[in-house]
């Protein structure tokens, strides 16, 4: 009888034995088809995942399941967290001159860093606001992103925060037209960036009139340790209003701004780095800001910020700017 309660005993270690290790090849070939499709992301594909599943919301219960222990110790990836399929790298005064556009060679064209919307055919009627970016080549961090065929910019931003803002009930559209092959097309220099964007502009109003407000998403190019700040244990990738003072309203333009940076400064304290009010020789001084009072320029981070600062970013301008456009419709 003892033996045959030992050989049972045996038996059973034997069986739980080879469960655990089919269990364990499973979830680790499991593990490496996942990161065999993370490296074959591309920037439409991880922007949709990003937008179809957030940042990174997850339950403690299930940051705790030993399949999700199991997965994170295997591939470093978090299932739940569509941005570590990128392992980005989190490295972490305040005003200093922006250097995003006037500090580089302004002859010289950048490679095309054009994102497709995710999303297109889905585009909302009668758009209240129109979103672009006179510099869709602005990236930012891709440190260890090369091998997963994704680069994030400044054009992910711009749908990011479309996103936030048709769902507060704003329509929002994003420019479709690819800006730096525009210029090269035209043999026109990065100088014109500028000019591109006001014909495209021109374009999209005339096409839909119900638009009301332009937004110009850049990315800056000054320290991590200025672009960045953390309110309630999150990660922003801190911005900076631009209001060219040679547009002759400029008054109108820098009225909206201020009302705009006095609301981050209420809601989110330390995630606006101010106004930079530019004019004079070296510098645009116009920023299409004559083109309706409503336009408004925006860094948002700069180089060395993640996605992930990015995304928290711009649901801080969607709460922003969906509070301020309501208060102006009352």
């Amino acid at each position: 009888m003892k033996r045959m309660k030992i050989k049972k005993k045996k038996r059973q270690r034997w069986f739980i034995g080879k469960l655990v290790l089919i269990l364990f090849l499973f979830s680790f070939s499991f593990c490496f088809t996942l990161r065999y499709f993370a490296i074959n992301l591309d920037n439409e594909s991880f922007l949709k995942l990003l937008l179809q599943h957030g940042n990174s919301h997850i339950e403690a219960s299930e940051k705790n399941s030993f399949f999700s222990h199991l997965i994170t110790l295997v591939t470093n990836m978090d299932l739940t967290n569509p941005t570590t399929l990128l392992k980005n790298n989190y490295t972490g005064e305040d005003f200093q001159t922006s250097s995003s556009d006037e500090d580089k060679d302004l002859e010289s064209v950048p490679s095309s860093n054009y994102v497709k919307d995710p999303y297109k055919g889905e585009e909302k009627k009668d758009p209240l606001i129109y979103l672009y970016n006179s510099h869709q080549s602005e990236e930012y961090a891709k440190s260890n992103l090369e091998s997963y065929n994704v680069t994030p910019t400044v054009m992910m931003a711009s749908y990011i925060l479309r996103e936030k803002l048709n769902n507060n009930g704003l329509p929002t559209i994003v420019e479709q037209n690819d800006v730096t092959e525009f210029l090269r097309t035209n043999n026109w220099n990065y100088a014109a960036s500028y000019q591109v964007t006001k014909l495209l502009m021109t374009d999209a109003y005339s096409k839909n009139p119900s638009l009301q407000y332009f937004v110009d998403l850049h990315r800056d190019s000054v320290k991590k340790s200025i672009s960045t700040t953390t309110i309630d244990n999150k990660n922003y990738a801190k911005i900076l209003f631009i209001v060219g003072l040679e547009n002759k309203d400029y008054q109108k333009n820098l009225k909206m701004t201020e009302i705009l940076n006095n609301k981050f400064q209420e809601k989110y304290p330390g995630l606006s780095r101010g106004i930079y009010k530019k004019q004079g020789a070296g510098v645009n001084g116009v920023y299409n800001q004559d083109f309706h009072p409503n336009t408004i320029l925006i860094e948002i981070g700069a180089q060395d910020n993640t996605i992930d600062e990015v995304y928290n970013t711009c649901e801080a301008i969607s709460v922003v700017l969906t509070e301020y456009i309501k208060e102006q419709a009352s």
